[in-house]
């Protein structure tokens, strides 16, 4: 039941987190905001090239395709960081609404690798 909380906790995080349209048009944050953006950008490249490496590890393996959903998750949780980060250059309500698409799609994939993963495992 613990892992069902932090995922719980994970999803609530990301999905009422800081709307950067807001943060762009001057309602809130600022600077404050887009250094919080690039830390997570910092994060999640990170956490995309662990997986890659581990990905090149396992590939073949009973894990791979687990690794596989990890390393698109990663990269759609980057993708939707570099995307934060524009909004507050172009246009932020269309680039907003990517930023919360590829957010959640990266949530479920990440989801969806973790159950696979588990799986395998058991």
């Amino acid at each position: 039941m613990s892992m069902f909380r932090t995922i719980s906790v994970m999803a609530a995080a990301l999905l009422l987190g800081a709307d950067p349209a807001a943060a762009a048009n001057g309602a809130g944050g600022g600077f404050a905001a887009a250094l919080l953006d690039l830390v997570g950008l910092g994060l999640s490249f990170g956490c995309l090239i662990v997986s890659w490496k581990v990905l090149s590890f396992v590939r073949g393996g009973r894990l791979a395709t687990p690794w596989q959903w990890l390393t698109t998750a990663f990269f759609l949780f980057a993708s939707g960081q570099v995307f934060a980060l524009l909004s507050y250059l172009a246009s932020p309500s269309i680039v907003g609404d990517v930023v919360v698409y590829l957010r959640i799609l990266g949530f479920l994939l990440l989801f969806l690798g973790i159950v696979k993963m588990r799986k395998v495992l058991a």
